[in-house]
């Protein structure tokens, strides 16, 4: 093979790898959870009515989250010619592709080739990478930013070059307008530590230069001081109750334990989670025999130092805070993927065996986890008893077979087709969750879309206030489900009335499992009869059903 084509190869590689793990299928399925058709309903509005500095959710002031997000999501929108799933999701995916093609470079430049290649590969198939990159949230918009960030600041501390502490402002900015000062706060913290276990203090005088922090503000602040002027509440909403709130108390109601992070890191970095074994074990190692400051030695120590401070940074402030969701560990992950990639490529002629193993076995799971996939994302009472999907030999062979070959590999210590067939394994998984019938199972029972799709489909007027000349009502209905059908309609639903006079004749949506529930409750003044037009055989297992419901 020539040295060109050597060359040329890994290039064309991750290309296509990036092209089927990040960019491919994006609108496979509908918008998943909360969180997607309520942010990506919100960038369409602002493409739509071309009010850029309030962000609206069906009309109301919605000042949760900045706005960095909703530029990019509308621009996609107005690009695709229409807001979908796809056009609403494709900027986080960009942004998560440059953001590993930039780690890479780092490395290239910092380390080695062989550091940049590996954090290519890992980061292309790294669970949270791919899940937030394919995701329309807020997550990845504040996470490339920062991760560019923070690489910039590293080479103005070994360089000294100004160039880097502008970028790593401008940088900074943008992840401000993702989501707002925790972005300040995180390279703070990293910085700090790594002046703390460097000994060089000075650092933290010298990065306040007028030019950058200009250049921060002159990005930063001019949105921040628009919607405040829109909007004379967003101060408190947005400083006091979703980021002082957030932090200090429990009031959105997600409690987790003080250690909830080290599973989510493991999850992560999901099928290389073995992998951070290598520079966990390196660093036990030399902190035993050196100590704190010296727990790395030779010209790699800084990087060392930098990427260890930068993985801890979110890692120690998000699990002190009181309100956790797994999306908040994000931005440490780049730093997982480079130190993984630097100690590796230090090792890379005598990696250990063990951390191959762990990720081999995590691996192997995929196939298999790819063709019981629509028996896990079935409503669970739709599912078959567990032992019968157990029973399937197709499950333990794949499971088998796809270990058996890469044990092999860590046991003829081959790591560079052991990646090699790792990706391979990942891209054919994503890829087929993204399309054909698991698309369509995830579809079904995990998204608002083809509830929306069937409404437009049988109801030939009124939407959404009504289905032709029935009001139409949602009662007790997934959020996920509602807010995606919402997205699909561009308009709100509205709920059944609690309280005061009820409807004499209307089509309500609910959730399959509390149908029991609201006969119950209104069963002796209705009479109720399932909507079956509602019902064709492609959603059969959609956890929702139509009801009609009439006065007796």
């Amino acid at each position: 093979m020539s040295r060109a084509v050597q060359r040329t190869l890994p290039v064309v590689a991750a290309v296509a790898l990036g092209w089927v793990t990040l960019l491919a299928g994006l609108g496979g399925f509908g918008l998943l959870g909360p969180d997607e058709p309520r942010y990506a309903a919100i960038a369409a509005a602002m493409a739509r009515t071309h009010d850029w500095i309030t962000p609206r959710l069906w009309g109301a002031a919605w000042l949760e989250k900045p706005v960095l997000y909703y530029w990019l999501g509308g621009l996609s929108d107005r690009l695709h010619g229409a807001a979908t799933a796809a056009s609403s999701r494709l900027p986080n995916a960009v942004l998560a592709l440059a953001m590993i093609a930039a780690l890479a470079l780092f490395l290239r430049r910092v380390c080695s080739a062989r550091a940049a290649w590996l954090a290519l590969f890992l980061g292309l198939t790294s669970a949270f990478v791919l899940g937030f990159g394919r995701a329309a949230t807020t997550d990845m918009t504040l996470t490339a930013p920062l991760a560019m960030a923070m690489m910039a600041l590293y080479l103005w501390i070994a360089e000294r070059r100004a160039a880097w502490l502008n970028g790593a402002a401008a940088a900074l900015a943008l992840a401000t307008l993702a989501k707002g000062p925790v972005a300040v706060v995180l390279a703070a913290l990293t910085l700090i530590g790594f002046a703390a276990t460097q000994q060089r203090w000075p650092l933290l005088r010298d990065c306040l230069r007028p030019l950058p922090i200009l250049i921060y503000f002159a990005l930063a602040a001019p949105w921040f001081i628009a919607v405040q002027m829109a909007n004379h509440q967003f101060v408190r909403e947005f400083f006091l109750q979703h980021n002082l709130e957030r932090f200090a108390s429990n009031r959105f109601d997600h409690p987790q334990p003080f250690w909830y992070y080290l599973p989510v890191l493991l999850l992560a970095l999901f099928p290389w989670t073995g992998w951070l074994g290598l520079p966990l074990r390196q660093a036990c190692c030399r902190l035993r025999a050196r100590g704190l400051r010296r727990g790395w030695d030779g010209r790699d120590a800084p990087l060392h130092f930098w990427l260890l401070t930068w993985l801890l940074a979110p890692l120690v402030f998000f699990s002190i805070s009181q309100s956790k969701l797994p999306g908040y560990l994000l931005p440490a992950i780049p730093a997982a993927i480079a130190l993984i990639s630097v100690v590796a490529a230090r090792q890379w002629s005598s990696l250990p065996r063990w951390p191959l193993v762990i990720s081999a076995a995590c691996t192997a799971l995929l196939p298999a986890a790819v063709r019981a996939a629509p028996w896990f994302v079935a409503p669970r009472a739709q599912r078959m008893p567990w032992t019968v999907l157990a029973a399937d030999p197709g499950l333990w062979m794949l499971t088998g077979i796809t270990l058996l070959l890469l044990l092999l590999l860590v046991y003829r210590r081959r790591p560079a087709v052991l990646v090699v067939a790792t990706c391979i394994i990942v891209a054919v998984a994503v890829y087929t969750l993204s399309h054909g019938p698991n698309a369509r199972a995830i579809d079904v029972a995990l998204s608002g879309e083809p509830l929306g799709s069937q409404l437009e489909a049988q109801c030939n007027s009124g939407l959404p206030a009504s289905c032709g000349t029935v009001p139409l009502y949602v009662w007790r209905l997934n959020r996920s489900l509602l807010y995606g059908a919402q997205f699909e309609l561009n308009h709100e639903v509205a709920p059944w009335p609690e309280t005061g006079p009820l409807p004499t004749n209307a089509v309500v949506l609910m959730d399959r499992s509390a149908t029991p529930d609201f006969v119950a409750e209104f069963g002796n003044r209705f009479e109720l009869a399932r909507m079956s037009r509602f019902q064709p055989a492609p959603i059969d297992n959609a956890s929702w059903i139509a009801v009609r419901v009439r006065h007796r």
